[in-house]
Order: structure tokens, then C-alpha cells, then sequence
């Protein structure tokens, strides 16, 4: 499987193959929105035919005439695009709910939704990614599922409730597994630009669609002579006719952007699982299930390109978003002999029910398997509790963020237990299972309640950081691990979509680079000169004039202030700067625990794939 760069690199090529087509698209759109035009002026009395007529001296007229068609279906469609984009910016939530999704919350007892909740934590585990919001189509029988977002800390995981009640625990895992793989290597992102672009070119269809609807309807209540109903229905006649040509250029668009996708995401799933064979099991219980993987839904074909198979059925197959089943489940497993039994649908129920009973055999057995025992290992019950509760997740992190010295310690934690909702027991224990507990396992219980805080309402969850902020900031001397968790938290619930863009230029770029670095080099080499030869092996790496400071010896607050600023570089330089963080931090051949902490809590900030590192916290 190709490494995370290299998806990077794919993905912006994807992107430059998008807008390529999409403007194609548009410019036969355009093309063609002469004909009804010029036919309706047909209709009114305007002859168009004498505008080509009229000699030389109109030329200009005539040019002007189609260069207005042009620009205004120009400026409708762009007006379409923007309006979307900025919609689903805002999150993956967006779509889900669109698309009619209910957040799971992280302390629920539904055993189905409890398996789908432990899935979603192991996976992220595995991908060494906080836990994504969660949400069920409920009103969906068919066997699917899709992520959507536009950064990893507003990414959602969603499926439907057929996947939920006719797979395997191991089946459902693989799924989710794959799209885990879609959002670590940035096709999240990809989606929402493709759905933006796309509606550009299909909401014509959809409007006419609409005025359809209302001009029947309006025709049914009211009988009037001269309504103008007959005008609407011819509008959304040729509206829906042009809009159905767009619909087909952007089924056009999506298979040819997304196919090859799906076969790295299946690849993604494999890697993750350590297993190729469930997620081939999940595509033959779809190939074989008498409802297919098709939703129930009116605006799933403008989404269609974002689920685990094909959300519709096409009429040809070259416009299908994804590839065929039987080439996926040849590619996962070569052994397979093509054979596909479709199930009758009075056997769906039946068959639920025993999934559901062998889901529960599936998590005994991952109980007893040391290598599939993924989630919260070793991990006090009361944290692990604490970890999915939303009220109390918020302060079990500012106990993971906790100063060592026992003055600041004891203000901080008076601080804590004033907060509402702190049950004075459970804080106990919490703070005395917390001091044993190894820091590989504090970072696994930070991402467990990451995605409990994820399902606080968003002014909450703001409240939430401003108050970690202070408690963080309270002691004049940073901690590592605090500022750890401190960064991921905020990344993880914010990213930097919400901050104020940093206005990048090359002297601002060295100078935190320098801090960074500085910093990186000061932790794992004791002597001035190894500092400095640290330093100097990753600014030979980044070519960059890079000088060695005793001043960003150890300081946490300006490492973080340079965060905030690399943090808005492009993906391959953050790519490109991680590398020589790892660089500057092996320089000795050795690496401590304070440079797993810095390189683990980097890679998350920076959005670059965790599995590059094999100097990992885990």
C-alpha cells in the first residue's frame, strides 16, 4: 500500500482532475442552455433567428446575447458551488444529518449501538486517531456506510442500520475500517469539494424538479384560467431535462474520480484489521442481499460518491461510483471462486438475529486474543467508564493534564472537583488509577474521550477548551505531557478551520522552525554540540538556514506558539517537516519517552499519518 504522501500526492491530482472536468461540464452545460433559450424567445414573440441577421453592424449585439446566457448560468452554478462548499465545511455532521443520521453518544446501552461505538474506538486505536463522531441511518435497511468531513477533527463515521443488524462484528469492523482509511488518506476532503462542484451542475434538475412539484400541486388546489401554472410546468419540464443532462455528467465526474479509491480504502481495511478476509465476507453478504446496498433516501445520488458501496442503482455501469463487488472481493481474496447466493428476503430478519448472536461469540473472542485486543487494554474500569461518559470526560482530561508539583497539583485539582457533575467518589479513583497508569495507555484514554466530548454540543465544547486552556496555563512552567494533551485535545475538537489564518511568509517559517526544532533537539540530547548537530541534520533535510538557540531549550510555550503557525502549511511541507522532526529526534540513534510524546503529539497536529513513525507512544 502506498505510503501517506503518496495519497496526498493523489489526492491533489484527483482534485486538478475534478475542476478539469467539472469546467468541461459546465461549458457544455452552458452550450446546450442555448437551445430552450432561444426557443422560449420563440414561443414569446421574440424571433432569435433575425439576431443572426442583421448584418454586421449588430455583430456586437448578437456576441453580447450569448456571452450574458454564458455568464449567468455561469454565475448560477458558481453561486451553487459556494453555497455548498461553505455548508459542508462545517463538518461531516452535516451531511449525516442531511442524509438523515443520529449521533450515537458515547454513553449508550444499546447493544448494537455499543458494538458499532466499540468498533469505531478500535479502529481508531489501530489508526492512532481520536474517535470520530458516530452516527446511524436508522431508516435504512440496506448494508452501508460512509465518513464524511472536511479536516480529521470534524470527520464522521456513519452507518446504516442494516450494517448494523446483518454484519459480523468482524465484518462491521472491516467496514469501518475502511473508511478510516478514506479519512487518513484525505478523500473526506475530496468528497466535499466533488459534492460542491457536483451541485453546482445537478441543482438545475432539482429545481426544476421542484417547480414541478409545485405547479401540479398548485394546478390541483386552484383551476384558474391564466395561472401560469402552464408556464411553470414547462419551465420545470426544460429544467429538469437540462438538469438531467448535469446529472449525468456528474455521475460521469464521480466514476472517474472514485473507483481507484475504493480499491486503496479496501487496502486501508486490510492493513488496519491485519485481516483481508471480513471485509470481503461484509461485500459477499451485500452481493447476496436481496436489497443490495441502495438507500431510501431523495438526495442519496448527491452523496453517492461517499458510501462504502453503490448507494444507487446505475443504469450503466460505467457510471458507477464504485467498482464492481466481485472485482473487490477478488482483489481482497483471490481464492474466491465468483460464487454469489443471493438471499430471499424473508430471510433477512432471521439471518439479523443470528448476526447479532454471533457478534456477541465475535467479542468473546476478541476478549481471549491477545492480537485483536485493541480497545482500553489494561485501562482501569472507572476510567474507561469515565472516558465515555460526555460530563465526565471533561474532567478526566484536565486530570490527564495535571502539573507534578504537589502546590500547583492540589490548586488544580480543587479546581476540578468544583466543576458541576464531579462525583467526588469517581474523582478519587480516577486520580488514583490515573498515577499508575503507563502513558502509552493515558493516550488511548485521551482519544476514548475525545469522542465522548465530541458529542457535546459545539458552544460546550468550546467552554470546555477555554477552561482546559486556563487550567493548563495556570502554572508558569508547562508540562510535556500536559501541553500534550492539551494540543490534541484542541486539534482534535477545533483543528485550525476555526483560528485565524497565519499569514505565511519564509522568516516567519524558519523562525518557528527553529523553535520547533530547537525544542525537539533539546529534549533528546544532553550535550550543547549534539543539540546543535540535531538541528543541523534536519535543517540540511528541510534546506533551510536553521541556528541553534539555548533559549528554545525545553520551553513548551514556544513551541506551542510555533505549532499554531506550522500548522497552516501546505500538507506535503507538514509531511516534509515531520520527517525531519524524526530526523533531529534519532540523530543520537536513540529515542526517550519525551520525544515519543513530542513526535506522536506532532504528527497529530500536523494531520500526517501516525504509522510513519515507528517511534510511536503505543
Amino acid at each position: 500500500m502506498q505510503n501517506f504522501l503518496a495519497h496526498q500526492r493523489q489526492a491533489r491530482r484527483k482534485t486538478w482532475l475534478l475542476v478539469t472536468l467539472f469546467v468541461l461540464a459546465v461549458t457544455s452545460l452552458i452550450a446546450l442552455a442555448h437551445w430552450p433559450i432561444l426557443w422560449f424567445m420563440e414561443i414569446y414573440g421574440t424571433d432569435p433567428h433575425t439576431l443572426f441577421y442583421q448584418g454586421r453592424q449588430q455583430s456586437e449585439t448578437v456576441y453580447g446575447f450569448h456571452l450574458g446566457i454564458a455568464l449567468t448560468i455561469a454565475c448560477i452554478i458558481g453561486a451553487a458551488v459556494l453555497y455548498k462548499y461553505f455548508q459542508l465545511r462545517r463538518g461531516g455532521h452535516v451531511i449525516a444529518g442531511q442524509l438523515g443520521g443520529e449521533q450515537v453518544q458515547s454513553n449508550c446501552y444499546d447493544p448494537l449501538e455499543r458494538q458499532l461505538l466499540n468498533v469505531v474506538e478500535e479502529v481508531a486505536i489501530a489508526a492512532r486517531m481520536p474517535v470520530p463522531g458516530v452516527y446511524i441511518l436508522k431508516q435504512q435497511p440496506s448494508i452501508n456506510a460512509f465518513a464524511a468531513g472536511y479536516h480529521s477533527h470534524d470527520s464522521i463515521i456513519a452507518v446504516t442500520q442494516g450494517a448494523l443488524t446483518q454484519l459480523t462484528r468482524d465484518q462491521l469492523q472491516a467496514v469501518v475500517a475502511h473508511e478510516f482509511s478514506h479519512i487518513r488518506h484525505g478523500d473526506v476532503r475530496l468528497n466535499v469539494r466533488m459534492s460542491a462542484l457536483l451541485f453546482g451542475i445537478t441543482f438545475i434538475g432539482q429545481s426544476g424538479e421542484a417547480l414541478l412539484y409545485s405547479a401540479m400541486n398548485a394546478s390541483k388546489r386552484v383551476r384558474t384560467k391564466g395561472d401560469g401554472a402552464g408556464f411553470t410546468i414547462v419551465l420545470g419540464l426544460v429544467l429538469t431535462v437540462f438538469g438531467w443532462l448535469g446529472t449525468q455528467l456528474g455521475d460521469l465526474i464521480k466514476a472517474m474520480v472514485c473507483r481507484q479509491r475504493e480499491f486503496l480504502a479496501d487496502a486501508g481495511s486490510a492493513e488496519l484489521t491485519r485481516s483481508p478476509y471480513e471485509l470481503a465476507d461484509a461485500l459477499l453478504v451485500i452481493a447476496g442481499s436481496p436489497r443490495k446496498n441502495t438507500l431510501r433516501q431523495n438526495n442519496a445520488h448527491q452523496y453517492s460518491h461517499l458510501f462504502f458501496s453503490n448507494a444507487l442503482s446505475p443504469w450503466f455501469s460505467w457510471f458507477s461510483t464504485h467498482p464492481p463487488l466481485a472485482k473487490r472481493i477478488k482483489a481482497l481474496d483471490p481464492s474466491w471462486d465468483g460464487t454469489i447466493v443471493e438471499r430471499p428476503r424473508t430471510a433477512v430478519v432471521p439471518e439479523a438475529m443470528a448476526a447479532h448472536t454471533h457478534s456477541q461469540l465475535q467479542a468473546q473472542y476478541h476478549a481471549k486474543n491477545p492480537e485483536n485486543r485493541l480497545k482500553l487494554e489494561g485501562i482501569d474500569n472507572v476510567l474507561g467508564y469515565l472516558a465515555h461518559e460526555p460530563i465526565d470526560a471533561k474532567w478526566l482530561v484536565m486530570l490527564l493534564c495535571l502539573h507534578d508539583d504537589w502546590a500547583i497539583r492540589e490548586k488544580q485539582l480543587r479546581q476540578v472537583i468544583k466543576m458541576p457533575g464531579v462525583d467526588t467518589f469517581k474523582f478519587d479513583q480516577a486520580e488514583s488509577a490515573l498515577s499508575t497508569l503507563a502513558l502509552k495507555k493515558k493516550f488511548m484514554l485521551l482519544e476514548v474521550a475525545i469522542g465522548a466530548l465530541r458529542c457535546l454540543p459545539k458552544t460546550e465544547q468550546k467552554r470546555f477548551l477555554e477552561s482546559l486552556e486556563a487550567f493548563v496555563k495556570s502554572s508558569d512552567e508547562w508540562q510535556l505531557q500536559a501541553w500534550a494533551f492539551y494540543e490534541l485535545t484542541t486539534h482534535a475538537l477545533v483543528g485550525i478551520s476555526d483560528k485565524k489564518a497565519v499569514a505565511l511568509s519564509k522568516p516567519l517559517i524558519v523562525s518557528a522552525c527553529e523553535q520547533l526544532l530547537g525544542a525537539l533537539a533539546s529534549f533528546g540530547h544532553k550535550e550543547h554540540n549534539e543539540q546543535q548537530a540535531a538541528l543541523h541534520a534536519a535543517a540540511e533535510a528541510l534546506q533551510l538556514p536553521l541556528t541553534y538557540t539555548d533559549q528554545a531549550q525545553c520551553q513548551l510555550i514556544r513551541l506551542h506558539r510555533a505549532l499554531l503557525i506550522l500548522k497552516s502549511l501546505p500538507s506535503a511541507k507538514k509531511q516534509a517537516l515531520m520527517e525531519a522532526c524524526e530526523l533531529c529526534v534519532t540523530h543520537d540513534g536513540e529515542v526517550n519517552e519525551d520525544e515519543q510524546v513530542l513526535l506522536h503529539t506532532l504528527a497529530a497536529c500536523f494531520d500526517v499519518d501516525y504509522r510513519v513513525f515507528t517511534s510511536s507512544p503505543r
